[in-house]
């Protein structure tokens, strides 16, 4: 668990590639007995994205994602 003054590191991934880990990690979980909603929240938070009182769906994860890579690249302006 990381603490008030520690920071996380991120390695960037290729948005392609990303979705695909994203997806494949959604059903893995679901496989290994997750609900739909816990394997989106993990999934999420195993992306980055805060989880503390949100529900995630695999949709909105893979669509924040998206849109996320294109700020990073530069193509759509935040």
């Amino acid at each position: 668990m990381l603490t008030g003054e520690e920071s996380r590191t991120t390695v960037a991934i290729p948005p392609t590639r990303q979705a695909t880990t994203v997806l494949s990690t959604y059903r893995r979980l679901q496989m290994a007995g997750f609900n739909p909603t816990e394997a989106a929240n993990l999934t999420a938070h195993l992306s980055g994205l805060p989880i503390e009182g949100q529900k995630w769906t695999i949709w909105e994860i893979q669509h924040l994602l998206f849109v996320r890579s294109l700020v990073e690249s530069g193509r759509l302006s935040s």
